[in-house]
């Protein structure tokens, strides 16, 4: 066993080995980003390549890292609400280049990355009039199919209900083979789910996530990089251990400044941690 110290200075490359064997799949959460943005004091003209630049960042370290299979939410039906103008720009902007964006494609194809996506997107990209987009994501599904060496899952529309979990259900006739179709591609059970903000978990239907490390940061996702990420891990590893042979060295006062994760404040930089 590495001590924490020991941990943050080794490559990245002996980490991943460990990691592989270990959690091969992890949920990102991608949340607080254009908090984020307005941190980097760059013009508002530039926020997608930023953003779509940060993106791949954080999801690269978590494969150099050893993770294989990456879960990232995108967008839910809470988008209709901010109305018509974010909607355009969110689609069109922002998951249209997923597909389309020079930079992601290459991203795609120099790291062999299977995409697929999950939720009731198709229907309700063609339903909001963004049917370009939805075959846009189709090429790409299609063209990436072949990868085997990293997959990315993404969440769009997955938070549309049961029905169409109800009619895929009844096309298979195993619990793998729904999953399966859901998600567009196998998914083994959740090892790692790593979050921003109020702690909290979304759009992740049917998933195993039952013996999954959950970790949110109070910085927005795109302040995840080498250092936090290690932690995360090394606390996965090696902290995250049954402790019912502590039993012997507990007295009354074991709890008594014992600290309630999830509470916080609203304040004008968004939710805080208290």
């Amino acid at each position: 066993m590495y001590s924490l110290q020991e941990w943050l200075r080794i490559d990245d490359q002996q980490i991943a080995g460990i990691i592989r064997q270990k959690v091969s799949t992890a949920v990102l959460f991608i949340n607080g980003t254009r908090r984020w943005f307005m941190s980097q004091n760059v013009d508002w003209a530039n926020y997608s390549q930023i953003t779509g630049d940060a993106q791949r960042r954080v999801s690269q370290l978590m494969y150099e890292h050893g993770v294989q299979t990456l879960i990232q939410p995108v967008l839910g039906y809470d988008l209709i609400d901010r109305g018509p103008e974010y909607l355009k720009l969110a689609i069109e902007q922002g998951l249209a280049e997923l597909a389309a964006d020079e930079d992601f494609r290459e991203w795609y194809h120099k790291t062999q990355i299977r995409v697929s996506l999950y939720g009731n997107w198709t229907a309700a990209l063609t339903d909001l009039g963004f049917a370009k987009v939805a075959n846009l994501l189709n090429e790409l599904i299609a063209e990436t199919g072949h990868y085997t060496r990293y997959r990315l899952l993404l969440g769009v529309f997955a938070d549309e209900g049961l029905d169409n979990i109800v009619s895929l259900a009844r096309t298979v006739n195993r619990g793998k083979e729904l999953l399966t179709r859901y998600y567009g591609q196998p998914v083994e059970p959740i090892n790692l789910i790593i979050g921003s903000g109020q702690p909290a978990i979304w759009d992740l239907p049917l998933l195993d996530i039952n013996k999954a490390s959950l970790y949110f940061l109070q910085s927005p996702t795109f302040c995840l990089d080498r250092d936090i990420l290690r932690r995360i891990l090394y606390d996965h590893l090696y902290e995250r251990v049954n402790d019912d042979e502590l039993n012997d060295s507990l007295h009354g006062q074991t709890w008594g400044d014992a600290k309630i994760f999830g509470i916080g404040r609203r304040t004008r930089n968004g939710w805080v941690a208290t």
